[in-house]
């Protein structure tokens, strides 16, 4: 009974610090756009959320390539 308390509490004690650091990339997107400070009650103010902040990033990238493309042309 020990040991399996002991190992739930490791494992929760990693997802834990997984889940505050994170990878490079992934967990920088993934904190961006899934939503914190939405009431998780409305699901499509969740959705709305995750779209609109996944779309601001695909803008960025479109704008951030195309003024590579026309300055270093």
């Amino acid at each position: 009974m020990t040991d399996r308390h002991n190992s739930e509490q490791t494992a929760r004690r990693e997802l834990k610090k997984l889940r505050h650091e994170g990878d490079a990339l992934g967990g920088v997107f993934a904190r961006w756009v899934l939503p914190r400070n939405v009431d998780s009650g409305d699901a499509i103010e969740v959705w709305g959320t995750r779209i609109g902040r996944s779309l601001s990033v695909v803008a960025l990238i479109v704008v951030g390539l195309y003024l590579l493309w026309v300055y270093i042309r």
